[in-house]
């Protein structure tokens, strides 16, 4: 048995409270090396006195409870296993592990691991148990209700729809230039957007994200110079009022995107900064390198500065973006001002969502107090970062509601992906490695509220990925849709729009001579699937043997009432795969076509197919 590569984190995503009476435990084995794992748990105030009326109180052995634990998923290293305590009336446990190889049996407690024994001062010594000292319910991870079953289509707004085509504003033509470049504005507005929401409505999404709305001078709008206004290229402030009151009578939440990592060179306290030196009174909402040295270098152009060498920059910065000062967010000034902005459009445009730009860079005592703001006024707004990375740090109900899930989205760009020059690539158990980390990175009802991606304003679009081979961008969107989490959509991706990294934020395509209507009807139905069937949401994934097979992807999802099954061949030729014995002589319904199908012993993949099989669970009743 392998010792070194055992491993369980007290009060960590390896034991949370799932909810007011419910604990989750997980231990991390080497891969492949134990065979069984019981959880020992127990009250430990649980004591009875002693029957010879000493007034001598034991610990009460009887009511010591085990779990056989399951083995939730596998990663390249480690067996990772599962168990749920529910129930428990006084919000308390102790628990141990009992870890069972081909030749030992070992308890693994906190302080010692020791050779399994009946002795009961050994096996029942509370010292070296795991202690979860009280679930109390205000520390709880309580997301939105709402947030699991959303459907988002992210929109970068000058580039969606333009609303007020007669209007005097300077634009290019629409979808003249399809290289980005902050300087180049096209003209979609929010009343575009308002336009559109029987379109995003009709093909099933259920919540739009919008890329930054206020005022600043490029088309990408991260470089924020007036949180409390809408930027006129986009309208104003009574038109986002109008959004959001016609997307909810659609049944549609709205999303805004707030960059309170840094603002633009623009921005009043910056430009006070810049008139006034050490003097202005918001000298320290930013970070200034060196006081006695000029703040700005280089020429500026209509008010911004070109970006400076790195080892010229006197300010702290987004990046080395010369014109994208960094907040201090550590400043009573600058804290009051951003959650005043955070509490401003809930409470005066009721939005849903607020989208956290770079959001991993600011301090977690910042998002705790705002949290806590934004929360105080409408508790179920959500609040979503932008990491990158492994995020439970934001994670655990003080913070963040989720973030958007790029360990979701890596890992199969890198499973579908045709050019070793795009980076790494993955074959079938590589990917299921992967996942299978990343589903048990997070607790599990966090994982259910993540944001889930393919691509977004700062990937190249799928179907650049995968070199505009729509059968495979398919195979990932059924990946998409069948994960838990909230998926979203990068408007365009659904009539099947490319782009590198350079003109992912092209002009969307609204000639539907020139949409692929068969990708939007796949899209379409894949959306309506989710939303019917509970399979395709629940945080429960099992890969199955039967596709051993290198390009080929075969797992389960079974909630109370279904099991779905999902077969991906990821491959240009033909696979076969061995039914799992369920599946046989019962009734299987192909989600994609609704018919009855039967299932007899061996199933034929073509070339980049797939099937999504559903079983209602009654058959076996």
């Amino acid at each position: 048995m392998d010792f070194s590569a055992i491993v369980h984190e007290p009060k960590s995503v390896m034991s949370y409270a799932y909810d007011s009476n419910t604990l989750h435990i997980r231990l991390k084995t080497a891969r492949n090396d134990v065979k069984k794992v019981e959880l020992l748990a127990i009250d430990p105030f649980n004591w009875i006195p002693r029957d010879d009326g000493s007034m001598v109180y034991d610990l009460d052995k009887n009511s010591v409870f085990r779990i056989r634990m399951k083995k939730e998923q596998q990663t390249r290293d480690y067996d990772c296993w599962f168990a749920e305590i529910d129930d428990i009336e006084w919000k308390r446990i102790k628990y141990c592990f009992v870890v069972e190889d081909e030749n030992d049996k070992y308890i693994i407690g906190c302080r010692d691991r020791i050779l399994y024994t009946e002795n009961e001062a050994v096996l029942y010594d509370l010292f070296n148990y795991f202690n979860y000292p009280y679930i109390n319910e205000e520390d709880l991870y309580q997301p939105p209700t709402w947030v699991e079953n959303t459907i988002w289509y992210q929109i970068f707004p000058d580039r969606f729809c333009n609303g007020s085509p007669n209007d005097d504003r300077k634009v290019l033509p629409w979808g003249s230039d399809p290289m980005d470049g902050a300087g180049k504005k096209f003209g979609g507005n929010l009343k575009g957007i308002i336009e559109k929401l029987d379109y995003i409505k009709e093909m099933g999404f259920n919540g739009i994200y919008l890329n930054p709305i206020f005022e600043s001078p490029s088309s990408h709008k991260y470089d924020t110079a007036d949180y409390l206004k809408v930027d006129s290229d986009f309208g104003d402030n009574d038109t986002l009022g109008e959004l959001v009151k016609e997307a909810h009578k659609r049944g549609i939440k709205v999303m805004l995107d707030a960059v309170f990592n840094h603002c633009g060179f623009l921005h009043p306290f910056w430009q006070d900064v810049l008139k006034h030196g050490k003097e202005s009174k918001y000298y320290d909402c930013f970070y200034i390198i060196d006081e006695e040295k000029p703040l700005v270098y280089g020429i500026v152009e209509n008010g911004i500065p070109k970006d400076a060498p790195r080892e010229h920059l006197n300010y702290r910065t987004f990046a080395f973006s010369q014109s994208m000062p960094k907040w201090n967010t550590s400043n009573p000034l600058v804290r009051e001002y951003l959650i005043k902005v955070g509490c401003y459009w809930i409470e005066n445009y009721d939005i849903d969502g607020w989208r956290l730009d770079v959001s991993n860079e600011v301090s977690h005592d910042f998002w705790r107090d705002f949290r806590k703001a934004v929360k105080s006024i409408k508790p179920e707004v959500y609040i979503l970062g932008e990491n990158w990375d492994n995020s439970y740090p934001w994670l655990q109900g003080d913070q963040f509601d989720a973030v958007m899930n790029y360990g979701f989205q890596l890992p199969v760009c890198n499973f579908f992906k045709r050019n070793s020059k795009q980076g790494t690539q993955y074959n079938t158990q590589d990917f299921q490695f992967a996942i299978g980390k990343l589903l048990t990175d997070y607790p599990r009802h966090v994982t259910r509220n993540l944001f889930n991606l393919l691509e977004s304003h700062d990937t190249r679009r799928f179907l650049n990925v995968v070199d505009g081979n729509t059968k495979l961008a398919k195979l990932a969107y059924i990946l998409l849709f069948t994960y838990p989490g909230s998926p979203c959509l990068y408007y365009g991706s659904e009539i099947g729009m490319n782009g590198d990294e350079h003109s992912n934020r092209q002009c969307m395509i609204w000639n539907t001579n020139n949409q692929d209507l068969e990708f939007q009807k796949f899209v379409k139905q894949l959306i309506h699937l989710r939303k019917l069937h509970e399979s395709f949401r629940t945080d429960q994934i099992r890969w199955l043997k039967e596709g051993n097979n290198q390009k080929t992807l075969f797992y389960k999802k079974e909630t109370q009432k279904e099991i779905l099954y999902v077969a991906i061949n990821n491959e240009n030729k033909s696979n076969t795969l061995v039914s799992p014995d369920e599946m046989k002589e019962i009734k299987v319904i192909d989600c994609m076509c609704q018919q009855e199908i039967s299932i007899d012993g061996m199933i034929e993949l073509p070339s980049y197919g797939f099937f999504v099989y559903l079983i209602d669970k009654k058959q076996k009743e």
